[in-house]
């Protein structure tokens, strides 16, 4: 991998946040003609933005353009961005799921027509949110609730009664469909109220071992491996994972929700979650390797400054 790609990999890329992402050039004259409007250059991600909070001062921390040993932390691409436009796309389908069956005798085939759109509501909804779940690394929780759920079951039942019974039903089984979308959008938002980030530490593999873990950490893996090594024996979604990136080796610690997300636990958004009593020190008693150069962030200062 290049040098730039591994910094983006660890730090995020300028696109990712609005406030970074730069913005081209929106006049010029004519096709082949000078630009008459610049746009604006893109800025560097920041080493940190004002959500994100540094851990507590036991953790050994590495700098992220002078290397050192430690932990660093590893930015994913927000996923509200990747779900919000098919979300929004998904509210249009499910009220218009409606329709055909409000003002009957439109479409060649009314039902059918209802049940594309009803398929694409959900599809919308659920499939970019499950691919974008797992872009990043996986852990506990559903990316579906129990109230969607409950919401949806109750919806299916009664659209076959009123096949059986009285038309009126599928009005209220309607109900509760749009019920179970705001249920699983809720959802959604609960998920994503930390940042997606994680912990990376440089680690060598023959290092591995149960007793380098601190108090109420659990080993679930003798062996190296890409994979769950480690959990926390009180709090459930944190997590000690082993990853790569080419030949480099890391310890990752992950916060993943209830709802399936990874949450970063330094952040203001769980800032006064109980989780922090559990991080006064870092899950391993080692510092680790040092940093390889590609991974650093590259920032230019202005000298004047």
């Amino acid at each position: 991998m290049s040098e730039v790609a591994d910094a983006d990999w660890m730090h995020g890329r300028p696109e990712w946040w609005r406030s970074t992402a730069g913005q081209p050039p929106t006049k010029s004259h004519g096709v082949f003609g000078k630009k008459l409007d610049e746009g604006r250059e893109v800025s560097p991600v920041p080493e940190q933005f004002h959500w994100e909070l540094s851990p507590p001062d036991l953790w050994e921390l590495a700098d992220k353009r002078k290397g050192g040993t430690g932990w660093m932390r590893q930015r994913f691409k927000p996923p509200a961005r990747s779900i919000l436009l098919p979300c929004s796309w998904s509210a249009f389908f499910l009220l218009s799921t409606s329709i055909p069956l409000a003002l009957p005798g439109r479409t060649p085939n009314d039902q059918g027509a209802a049940a594309i759109l009803f398929f694409c509501t959900w599809g919308l909804l659920l499939i970019p949110a499950w691919m974008t779940q797992n872009e990043m690394p996986r852990g506990r929780g559903w990316l579906i609730g129990k109230q969607t759920l409950v919401f949806f079951s109750l919806g299916t039942i009664l659209f076959t009664l009123h096949i059986l019974i009285n038309p009126l039903l599928g009005w209220i089984s309607y109900a509760l469909f749009c019920m179970a979308w705001f249920s699983q959008i809720r959802r959604f938002q609960d998920g994503f109220r930390a940042a997606s980030n994680r912990w990376l530490l440089p680690f060598n593999q023959s290092n591995w071992d149960g007793n380098i873990l601190e108090e109420n950490w659990d080993i679930v893996s003798i062996k190296w491996r890409n994979g769950p090594l480690a959990k926390h024996s009180i709090h459930p979604g944190l997590e000690l994972h082993g990853t790569n990136r080419g030949k480099d080796r890391f310890i990752a610690f992950h916060n993943h929700g209830p709802e399936g997300w990874l949450n970063d636990p330094f952040t203001n958004q769980l800032k006064s979650n109980q989780i922090h009593n559990y991080l006064t020190t870092a899950p391993i008693r080692i510092q680790g390797e040092k940093w390889p150069d590609r991974f650093l962030q590259k920032i230019e200062f202005d000298e004047s400054e």
